[in-house]
């Protein structure tokens, strides 16, 4: 008997920002209701090249309108899902020397498709929750937390300019420290 090996996860580059990419594992439906294996580390990296190592995961919960980023810490990527609800989730290059410095790309991610969004390291990152009931983000991290390498911007930064979704000012929700965290311009090239 021939064994089929099978790939439970398929990833693609999302945008010309290099690095980014998407990936979407596969989901088992039943009458019963479903089954997908959200993370294989060996099957992920021999078959789909992806040979990240994760040490924290993160589990946020987030309100309708909240706004959180954009942050980063040097040597942290970001593999990002999400368990309850829908957000729109931002990715802004800020890799010194690269051609898309400055650049941002953003992707709807929602419960019910199971998409993962690979963040890599030297990218800000944030999100908009768009979910009435709100939004449970779950992210693995490649590097643990460490506030001494933690930076970010402001998501109102109109230099960078990112199309949030829901463009209803007075529905946000945004922290004090996002809000007044730095301007774009900080981060010079």
């Amino acid at each position: 008997m021939d064994v089929v090996k099978r790939v439970s996860a398929e990833i693609e580059k999302v945008s010309a920002i290099e690095g980014l990419k998407l990936i979407r594992p596969k989901v088992f439906p039943d009458e019963r209701g479903f089954f997908s294996e959200s993370y294989n580390a060996e099957e992920w990296r021999t078959k789909l090249a992806f040979g990240e190592q994760f040490v924290q995961d993160n589990h946020s919960f987030s309100k309708f309108g909240v706004v959180r980023g954009l942050h980063a810490q040097k040597g942290m990527g970001k593999l990002v899902t999400v368990a309850v609800g829908t957000i729109y989730d931002v990715a802004v290059d800020v890799r010194q020397g690269s051609p898309t410095f400055g650049k941002w790309h953003g992707v709807l991610l929602d419960a019910r498709e199971k998409t993962f969004f690979w963040i890599p390291d030297g990218f800000l990152h944030g999100f908009q929750c768009l979910s009435e009931g709100g939004a449970h983000v779950i992210y693995k991290c490649s590097a643990a937390y460490d506030p001494k390498t933690e930076f970010g911007i402001t998501p109102l930064d109109e230099k960078i300019g990112i199309a949030w979704p829901l463009q209803d000012k007075t529905k946000w929700i945004i922290s004090e420290k996002d809000a007044n965290s730095p301007k774009f311009a900080t981060l010079s090239q």
